[in-house]
């Protein structure tokens, strides 16, 4: 066998051996895939990960967990007892579902809830109840091609119980923003891929802490005059506000729209830092009171070891001079009775 033959035969059997080899790892691969929920650990936080499992229904999990992802699955309605059990979660991820329906009480066990993943359902209906969660700092809706039409009829309670910090409204088709009344938390706000048609300030000045708008593809349908008051009060707020094309802002025709007054506008934003401040004050509050109550707590605690330590030290010392005395009494009644055997 010449060795150009030979080199051509140890190539064929090195591809084969390779093509087998990828064959058998694909194979433990999707032999590998998980066919139930599995628990694990995550930022000392004990989860289920029950993603891409194609469950219509969430099945019955183990207690205590605080992390739920049940994404990518075909999880249809949320009912008032489908996650009642589960009242530890804190972070729950429900996206790329068919979710349609929520109960209004579906979420209201949640306490603990400070994450909330809804994105790319189909939700015909949002219960005003989602924004009364007590502990609830993201709420992520993107995705929601039919939500609008759950905004024309929702009605928030306000002031919004739920203490948001991010809120995103990215593609769901909405043409006007819900009024959500007060957010004195709400630092990032996403509502680009939308055709809006009306862009209120009013709403922005009720948000004291605002840091960044997401506008992209979503201000194409409005006149460039409407946009005067919103992009002057994002600018003397410093907020920053995502745009995929600045052009027309820059342009003489904004330039020369009339300057709208925003004095109305400052109004809201110190009604908004009053109530910022007051939440901040009952935090302050009950990290003090929480800071006085295990000081005091360890205090007891120590004083009440202290106490059994001296119990138990008088207890031995008790038991010590017993004994002594028992001892010294028992070596008197030797010495007499030597004393009576000599004089015997």
């Amino acid at each position: 066998m010449t060795r150009s033959h030979s080199n051509l035969l140890a190539f064929i059997a090195l591809l084969i051996s390779r093509v087998s080899c990828k064959e058998l790892t694909e194979l433990e691969v999707l032999s590998s895939q998980p066919t139930r929920c599995t628990y694990e650990h995550a930022y000392d936080m004990y989860g289920a990960h029950c993603a891409g499992l194609r469950l219509n229904k969430i099945p019955s999990l183990r207690g205590g967990i605080e992390i739920l992802d049940f994404s990518d699955n075909k999880l249809q309605e949320l009912h008032a007892d489908t996650l009642s059990s589960y009242s530890s979660i804190k972070f729950l991820y429900l996206s790329e579902n068919q979710i349609y329906m929520i109960d209004k009480d579906a979420f209201t066990s949640l306490t603990y809830l400070q994450t909330l993943d809804l994105s790319k359902n189909v939700i015909l209906e949002l219960p005003n109840s989602i924004f009364q969660l007590p502990s609830l700092r993201k709420l992520y809706l993107n995705g929601n091609p039919l939500l609008h039409l759950s905004f024309k009829d929702l009605t928030i309670t306000k002031p919004i119980q739920a203490p948001l910090e991010l809120l995103d409204l990215s593609d769901c088709k909405i043409n006007q923003l819900p009024d959500w009344g007060m957010l004195p938390q709400l630092m990032f706000y996403n509502i680009s891929h939308n055709p809006l048609t009306v862009l209120n300030a009013q709403q922005f000045s009720l948000m004291c802490k605002l840091a960044k708008v997401d506008l992209t593809e979503s201000i194409d349908n409005l006149k460039l005059c409407e946009l005067k008051e919103t992009v002057i009060w994002f600018q003397e707020k410093r907020i920053y506000f995502h745009l995929s094309d600045y052009t027309k802002l820059n342009s003489r025709e904004f330039e020369n729209c009339p300057k709208p007054a925003i004095e109305a506008l400052s109004d809201n934003y110190r009604q908004c830092e009053s109530a910022y401040t007051q939440v901040q004050n009952i935090k302050t509050s009950r990290r003090t009171w929480l800071t006085i109550g295990g000081g005091l707590a360890g205090f007891l605690v120590g004083f009440v070891l202290l106490l059994y330590i001296l119990h138990r030290h008088n207890v031995a010392q008790t038991k010590r001079t017993v004994k002594e005395k028992t001892s010294a009494a028992s070596g008197d009644k030797n010495s007499s009775a030597i004393l009576l055997d000599n004089v015997s």
